[in-house]
């Protein structure tokens, strides 16, 4: 009897933590971070440069350190997009950012706006140099990391 206790004590466990999609560890899996024009057919990439460095930096310190909003809503619709890549486990997360919030899985979060405006900016010099991907090239990586 205790045995069961035990592998249902741990099976509830192990589900209680599956919908957490973001925890300490992710930010190490994440190899590419795809920000999303605003018509979402084209991407600038970010991967293994300084920008990608601080771009994952900062969604992890959002998400782990934040104050978290309660009962705020988040518009998705005119936000900023980014695809989060994780090659080993074939699979993407999608976290959306305004002038001061992050918002990841539902919740929202407050950042600071200063940081988003530098991010912004460096995204704004990389369209500038033509570096944005087509939209060809962005669904085909969809389609690598599982569901697009």
């Amino acid at each position: 009897m205790i045995k069961l206790l035990f592998i249902c004590f741990i099976f509830c466990t192990l589900n209680a933590f599956a919908d957490e999609a973001y925890d300490s560890g992710t930010s190490k899996d994440i190899h590419s971070i795809y920000w999303l024009n605003k018509n979402q057919d084209g991407a600038i990439v970010y991967a293994k440069h300084h920008g990608f460095i601080e771009l994952r930096n900062f969604i992890d310190t959002a998400i782990l350190t934040s104050h978290q909003l309660k009962n705020s809503k988040f518009n998705t619709e005119t936000a900023e997009q980014l695809l989060l890549m994780l090659p080993a486990s074939k699979k993407w997360l999608v976290v959306y950012f305004n002038e001061d919030k992050i918002s990841y899985n539902g919740k929202t979060y407050l950042v600071d706006s200063n940081t988003i405006k530098e991010i912004t900016q460096m995204n704004i010099y990389r369209m500038n140099k033509g570096d944005l991907i087509s939209s060809h090239l962005l669904n085909k990586a969809k389609k690598l990391f599982g569901s697009s």
